[in-house]
């Protein structure tokens, strides 16, 4: 989605208010019984003096991370003034994002407090131009516009789940090309296949269904996630279907065509081709932003389908009410996953409805990261829905 059509969908709503190097490794543990969310923190702008900026920007290096701080430098000569967009402001300037003149120096910079684990997507707007932060090589393809520079502060970990493990056996990929009826198209489905899934043996395995499962696979890098925690023996062997939409506004915004297509044609379809557990307490059903708002529905409109569902930063902010309704009035219980960033407008949504699990007392799971609406978040993530529903003694020992 571009830049100018992710504005004008948010408009409306409220605004939220370096990699120096990868810390491979566990997070934290994840705490899987209720948790009450705290307020959000502000992540305000300073400037430092102009001696201290002097004396960073020798390392031309930018940001300067020290401690809690983010210090943004830009050396040029601009005709009106340099800005910092980002996840912080939602993707806008405004008076706070404004850089500051070094006196007698073409130096210009801003500060901002952040939490101390945050990953951070951001540009530079110089005169009204978006571009990169030129004195950081650190890139991304997962933000608005394309690319984006991006920071770590230095208690951020990018977990070890998401790369691949050498010496460790690998699922298998299965492709297709589903014909639908419901919504009459083609698009494509990729079955992720555990390591020994022997079609001759009496074996089955419980399966997730993942929106955007092109995504999934390709951004969020979910098969390399499967095939560590599998390895490792921290979730029980699992199927994985990864489903890529034809019309993803469309198909994921609250649509009963979409719900039927997945539950009365794809479902039947992969429970004949693989060797699944056809019961709703063996299925699961994810996605993000979008996606998780079709996951939800769906589990709803077919709970004696899927017994769990995952959303991920989940857009309930378009459809609060409905959803809202939907949960409140719904007599079946499931087990849910949630996750949201802390520089994410979506935080306030997912908090109501996360309230709202935690009164009916559900099996749930919640968290807030300090990152935002990105699939390098997701990605990271999805070992923790995953250990939620599937998890062993050894992946509950792991902290996942």
């Amino acid at each position: 989605m571009n830049s100018e059509l992710f504005s004008k969908l948010l408009k409306k709503h409220n605004n939220y208010r370096k990699e120096k190097r990868v810390e491979e490794g566990l997070t934290s543990v994840v705490n899987h019984t209720f948790y009450h969310p705290n307020e959000i923190s502000k992540f305000p702008v300073i400037y430092q003096d102009d001696e201290y900026i002097k004396k960073i920007s020798h390392h031309n290096i930018s940001p300067v991370i020290d401690g809690n701080k983010a210090t943004f430098l830009y050396w040029g000569k601009p005709r009106m003034r340099v800005e910092l967009v980002s996840e912080l402001s939602f993707w806008s300037a405004n008076k706070n994002t404004v850089f500051k003149k070094v006196e007698d120096e073409d130096l210009y910079h801003l500060t901002m407090i952040l939490p101390e684990d945050a990953r951070v997507e951001y540009k530079m707007l110089v005169d009204g131009n978006w571009i990169f932060d030129p004195l950081n090589p650190l890139r991304c393809e997962n933000g608005i516009g394309s690319q984006n520079s991006y920071l770590i502060m230095d208690s951020y970990k990018k977990v070890r789940e998401i790369y691949a493990t050498e010496g460790i056996s690998n699922g298998e990929i299965k492709e297709f090309e589903f014909i639908g009826k419901t919504i009459e198209g083609r698009r494509m489905i990729y079955v992720y296949l555990p390591p020994n899934y022997d079609e001759n043996s009496e074996q089955r395995y419980p399966a997730i269904y993942l929106h955007d499962g092109g995504d999934y696979i390709n951004r969020a890098n979910a098969v390399n996630t499967l095939n560590n925690l599998i390895s490792e023996e921290r979730i029980e062997p699992i199927i994985g279907i990864f489903i890529d939409p034809i019309n993803r506004m469309t198909e994921y915004m609250y649509n009963v065509k979409y719900s039927k297509l997945i539950a009365e044609e794809i479902i039947p379809q992969v429970d004949k081709k693989f060797k699944t557990i056809a019961k709703p307490e063996a299925r699961a059903i994810m996605g993000a932003s979008l996606g998780g708002i079709i996951s939800f529905f769906t589990a709803y409109k077919y709970p004696d389908v899927f017994k769990n569902i995952a959303g991920q930063s989940s857009s309930f902010l378009y459809l609060e009410k409905e959803v809202t309704r939907m949960i409140e009035n719904s007599q079946k219980e499931f087990n849910v996953y949630m996750d949201v960033g802390l520089f994410e407008s979506l935080i306030y949504s997912n908090r109501r409805i996360s309230q709202i699990y935690i009164r009916k007392g559900f099996n749930f799971a919640y968290q807030e990261i300090s990152e935002g609406h990105t699939w390098s978040n997701w990605g990271c993530h999805v070992k923790d829905a995953l250990t939620f529903f599937w998890g062993t003694d050894k992946g509950k020992n792991n902290g996942s």
